[in-house]
């Protein structure tokens, strides 16, 4: 089975009965068998012997998850008091250099559509065909556990054979050629969307939509339609990206069941961010009905009940109706599918905001904290936007301590942000 099963599960995951670290550092503390708590005391101990500046324990807490998740470079002020406790070199505990991290970064980068590509001619085959897209398959698979951070890079290395391909394959194998690129622009595409980069998440898919065009497969056309409207509405501009949605509804009758129910669900965001009450419920209701009969739809296999049903209660916050969205919350919930933990999260970070206007400080810093370990494993962009928009709501009692801890794991989460 494909190592990213393992990946991304709590702080190490148990196979065959023993703990698999996901990095060197991690396994330094496991080697010892120190909790996070024990490894903190004694941070801040060798940070008074070597008379240097130590974070609080509560910021350590975070600092240690993000650290030994890979989720952030370890920061050069905290690699000797790492190497103190742990007595072990930079190469020991998996410290990059410093070219070595910023050339890592620059990677997730690239390419873009005009990535430069050899000019010799590329031979397009099934097996080729069939490579590429078991691989997407199983990142897309991956991606709910490990964030797109991990993914970008690997999936963007795959774009200049993809588009040589498409360029210049003909015959009876330019349709499947396009297949794929459409289902790879698109998932760079959503990548970017998740790691908050809305004009390279809107460029790549166009490309996506471009493919899918020539393609004619109207399943294809619709899904990417509704991607654009996704990214339209999301940077503000609701009547766009409901007439996109729209667009792809004009293939209603050719859809299956979960990308019809995907569709729908787009329209109701958008509908609901123009103030449009009994339009977004009638979507919501029809997107239900869709995504209740169900199927192993490979574009949106994502989009199940549960799915929706976080997505209608993101329209009542939208309409101004908390009471009912933190009741559908808390009904999605109950039912999340295990295999998509980004999304759980993001349900949580909407379901603390409905907790917050209806002034349930409890409920509000409870959903909160499990969101932010969520996003801190995933990477996920988007579920720290609605933490960071939740920080105000919660100003009034920002005396408290569990909202001041919260505050400071979310402000500690901003500095170290890539």
């Amino acid at each position: 089975m494909a190592s990213w099963l393992i990946i991304e599960r709590g702080t190490a995951t148990d196979i065959g009965g023993t703990m698999e670290a996901k990095s060197r550092l991690q396994q330094a503390r496991l080697d010892r068998g120190w909790t996070q708590g024990e490894l903190i005391d004694a941070l801040m101990a060798a940070a008074q012997r070597l008379g240097a500046q130590s974070p609080a324990s509560t910021s350590w807490k975070t600092l240690i998850s993000m650290y030994e998740n890979g989720r952030r470079p370890v920061s050069p002020d905290h690699r000797p008091l790492f190497r103190e406790v742990y007595e072990a070199t930079d190469e020991e505990l998996g410290f990059a250099s410093t070219t070595t991290s910023v050339a890592a970064a620059q990677s997730t980068l690239l390419p873009t559509p005009t990535a430069v590509v050899s000019r010799t001619p590329m031979p397009v085959n099934p097996e080729m065909l069939g490579y590429l897209t078991s691989v997407l398959q199983q990142h897309a698979q991956a991606e709910p556990f490990v964030g797109p951070q991990f993914l970008l890079a690997p999936v963007g290395s795959q774009m200049p054979l993809i588009e040589q391909m498409c360029r210049e394959a003909y015959g009876p194998l330019r349709q499947e050629v396009l297949r794929v690129g459409a289902r790879y622009a698109e998932f760079l595409g959503w990548l970017h969307q998740d790691t908050g980069r809305t004009d390279e998440a809107m460029r790549w898919t166009r490309l996506a939509m471009e493919y899918a065009q020539e393609l004619g497969d109207p399943m294809v056309i619709a899904y990417m339609l509704q991607r654009r409207s996704n990214i339209a509405t999301e940077a503000g501009h609701a009547g766009h990206g409901a007439g996109l949605a729209l667009a792809a509804l004009r293939y209603a009758s050719e859809l299956s069941p979960r990308v019809h129910a995907v569709v729908l669900r787009q329209l109701a965001n958008s509908k609901a961010s123009l103030g449009e009450a009994s339009e977004t419920e009638r979507a919501i209701d029809q997107a239900l009905v869709a995504a209740d009969r169900g199927d192993d739809d490979d574009l949106a296999f994502y989009c199940t009940v549960s799915y929706i049903e976080m997505e209608a209660a993101n329209c009542q916050v939208r309409l101004e109706r908390p009471q009912q969205a933190v009741v559908t919350y808390e009904k999605s919930l109950r039912n999340w599918p295990a295999v998509q933990e980004r999304d759980r999260g993001l349900c949580l970070a909407r379901l603390a905001t409905a907790n917050a206007i209806l002034e349930d400080v409890e409920g509000a810093h409870r959903a909160a904290e499990q969101a932010l370990g969520i996003a801190h494993r995933t990477g996920s962009t988007r579920i720290l936007g609605e933490l960071y928009r939740l920080q105000p709501r919660l100003a009034r009692w920002r005396k408290l301590v569990e909202v001041s801890e919260l505050n400071r794991e979310l402000d500690l989460t901003k500095q170290v942000a890539p």
